[in-house]
């Protein structure tokens, strides 16, 4: 991106406000506004599942911001963290979201956090990954004026990308900051929330050999995937059998379509036989609009659940592995 890209703004930055100890550091003028600018309703409800072995979404708000506390998911003391990944629709990459737990080794700064995952974790969804590296350092603050700045080691960016595809990395990016503080309840109401990034401390670095990093990053809603299932999450085990599937599609549609394949053998990664389909209605929910859910009881088993949309080109789609017991 250049200096006219209107995802990059030039503006005062935070350079000497970073926190050596990793707490973000927020101005005494700031006051905590949880859930500002957020829609409610789709943080997952159901058990936080394991990775699978497989593995070894204001004027800005849309999908990436269509939850915001993981409420019945995590023991209020260890909240879930959102963490952005990449994932294919209809041929390219888009950006789709997880709530996962701190790290082992937690800094206590729930920005930092979020990104240490995103460049080390592994998503829960086999179908999703991530072109970063392990960042052997990321420290946060954040500003009245609702501006991240980010100082995030070099060796995050070890990969050499194209630059759309390094574009689409630092989304994630931003996407996972912005949304880590907003989840956090540390993202004062009314201006939407910006990233500066620092590497090793200094500004202007080169991201993946591709991308000039300087001034501010906003988001850009084009990277997101167009149908999320937010709840269950993948590798979810549910105890009952009613189980509600909730999520995003695009607003444009009046309704999504949904199919449930049932493993005929119970095993991971086995044959599939269809179980049940159909379509929801997109029922907007404030803030949300193309929020959609819909209950469907499942004996014993293991299954994939898919909800797709019509795209210009093919369709859009995302897919969750659950087990019932």
């Amino acid at each position: 991106m250049n200096e006219q890209d209107p995802l990059k703004r030039s503006r005062l930055g935070l350079r000497g406000m970073l926190l050596a100890s990793g707490t973000v550091l927020v101005a005494s003028s700031v006051f905590l506004a949880p859930n500002v600018g957020l829609p409610q309703g789709s943080a997952p409800t159901t058990a936080l599942a394991e990775p699978l072995s497989a593995a070894d979404a204001g004027a800005e708000a849309g999908p990436a911001d269509a939850t915001i506390q993981a409420q019945a998911a995590a023991d209020p003391a260890d909240p879930l963290l959102p963490v952005y990944w990449l994932g294919d629709v209809d041929g390219s990459d888009r950006l789709f979201r997880e709530f996962l737990a701190a790290p082992d080794e937690t800094t206590g700064d729930p920005i930092a956090d979020a990104v240490q995952l995103m460049t080390s974790g592994r998503p829960l969804d086999p179908d999703y990954r991530s072109p970063w590296r392990k960042a052997s350092s990321v420290r946060s603050s954040i500003s009245t004026k609702n501006v991240i700045t980010l100082d995030i080691s070099s060796d995050a960016f070890s990969e050499k990308l194209g630059a759309d595809d390094a574009r689409l990395a630092l989304q994630q990016l931003v996407y996972t900051a912005t949304a880590a503080a907003s989840n956090a309840g540390l993202i004062q109401g009314g201006e939407a929330s910006s990233l500066v990034v620092l590497v090793d401390g200094a500004a202007d670095y080169r991201a993946f050999d591709s991308v000039d990093l300087g001034g501010e990053w906003t988001r850009d809603t084009s990277t997101l995937a167009p149908v999320w299932i937010i709840d269950p999450q993948e590798g979810v085990e549910a105890e009952s059998a009613g189980l509600t599937i909730h999520g995003l599609g695009p607003a444009s549609e009046d309704s999504l379509s949904w199919r449930i394949d049932r493993s005929t053998d119970g095993s991971e990664g086995g044959d599939t036989a269809l179980f049940r389909d159909g379509t929801v209605d997109i029922l907007p929910e404030d803030g949300a609009p193309g929020a959609y859910s819909f209950s469907v009881t499942l004996p014993p088993g293991r299954y994939d659940i898919t909800v797709s949309a019509p795209t210009g080109s093919g369709r859009a789609e995302d897919s969750k592995t659950v087990v019932v017991g």
